[in-house]
């Protein structure tokens, strides 16, 4: 019932559906801050959601770090990165990073709108701007290979699948949401803001409640000696 209900409010024209996009927006927006650093960040950078039609089915899209990056190597991540002096606005940086990455034009980027910034443990503040791609083709897909191994996509109807979510629990005391995919888990900052984003576009559907345990309990019995 809940898959179908999925698969009804996600049709194609949702891509284009200024309405729509605003009152997603609005949800987003008014989510709570995740702020896992008590020091502001000291640098700026931003991150688009790729909404994209793959198959008639809306998706979103990721990119698999290249080995070749310095950090975050080999992790499943939003296209983005730094603000910097050029970019006028975070969506600007986001739209950039976007076509840096994967070579989608910026004039095929329609932008929603941003949602808060996120404060890391460590590095810069990540501010997500959601936007649509039209006229998506992973055969035009263009990426850069000093940064991006692979680009792929998720249709939002497999994320919201219980069988593809899980959830890791870290001793710092916070959950994180993990969506399963064959080509990699998504996990991390990542799976935050995917999973901020279906509790925007899914309200009342995206079950997206994470189970918390504030320390870890053995079940275990201890070896006697």
């Amino acid at each position: 019932m809940v898959l179908r209900k999925v698969s009804e409010l996600l049709q194609p024209s949702l891509l284009t559906n200024g309405s729509k996009h605003r009152e997603i927006v609005s949800r987003f927006e008014a989510l709570p801050s995740i702020r896992l650093s008590k020091q502001p960040a000291s640098k700026e950078a931003a991150i688009i959601i790729p909404v994209c039609l793959v198959d008639d089915r809306v998706s979103l899209l990721y990119t698999l770090r290249s080995s070749k990056m310095r950090s975050h190597r080999g992790l499943v991540s939003f296209p983005g990165g730094m603000k910097d002096k050029t970019d006028i606005s975070y969506e600007a940086c986001a739209v950039r990073e976007l076509e840096e990455e994967t070579g989608i034009p910026k004039e095929l980027v329609h932008v929603w709108g941003c949602g808060k910034a996120i404060v890391p443990y460590t590095g810069p503040s990540i501010t997500p701007v959601i936007g649509s791609v039209a006229d998506f083709s992973c055969d035009k897909l263009k990426p850069s290979s000093m940064e991006v191994e692979k680009v792929f996509t998720i249709a939002i109807e497999e994320l919201v699948k219980p069988q593809n979510r899980g959830h890791t629990q870290f001793r710092s005391n916070y959950s994180s949401p993990v969506f399963l995919h064959e080509t990699a888990a998504v996990w991390g900052i990542t799976a935050f803001i995917t999973h901020m984003f279906l509790l925007a576009l899914l309200p009342g559907i995206y079950n997206g409640q994470l189970p918390f345990l504030r320390t870890y309990k053995s079940t275990a019995k201890p070896i006697e000696k």
